[in-house]
């Protein structure tokens, strides 16, 4: 299967929206309840993901993963740190999203995902990116860590009516502007 990377354009919102849900039901399966699983919703994503199409931020990068045949079967977004919990991470710039869907993992492609968006923040200036994690989420967890990631601080909170811990990791990147 030949899986193309590239910029994200407003048409793929509702690709990217699936990927989303299902990236979620597939990734999260084993740590969340599934009433918690089930009440997600494409339509939901959707809105959501038109929303960051209708306020670009030129710093930040969305890439999708593309079959041959236009399907999108993952995604990555990074950009500037966002939010209160931007202290906690202690990181100039943040993955906010990384989903891929299960029948494509373990073949280079989130590597590439991660890969491009981390390259677009250090262009950019960032010498920092953060993300969170599921602690229970091992595979997740290892995949951060093949990438140079470093473990951080942890977060307790309400995630769709469970309570759950996340651990920070942190990438220092290439150049030093």
């Amino acid at each position: 299967m030949t899986i193309r990377i590239r910029d994200a354009v407003e048409g793929d919102v509702e690709g990217i929206a699936r990927v989303h849900v299902q990236g979620w039901r597939e990734s999260y399966k084993d740590f969340l309840r599934p009433e918690a699983l089930s009440g997600l919703s494409v339509e939901e994503r959707m809105r959501m993901w038109q929303g960051a199409f209708a306020q670009p931020d030129p710093q930040a990068k969305l890439l999708v993963a593309e079959t041959a045949s236009g399907e999108i079967v993952g995604f990555a977004r990074g950009g500037p740190v966002r939010g209160e919990n931007g202290g906690l991470l202690g990181t100039e710039a943040e993955i906010f999203a990384i989903y891929l869907l299960d029948r494509v993992k373990r073949r280079g492609i989130g590597r590439t995902l991660m890969q491009g968006v981390l390259d677009h923040l250090d262009q950019h200036g960032f010498r920092s990116v953060g993300l969170w994690v599921l602690k229970d989420n091992l595979p997740a967890r290892r995949f951060y860590e093949a990438l140079g990631g470093q473990p951080g601080p942890e977060q307790s909170f309400d995630l769709r009516g469970q309570m759950v811990v996340e651990v920070a990791y942190r990438f220092e990147l290439k150049s030093q502007r």
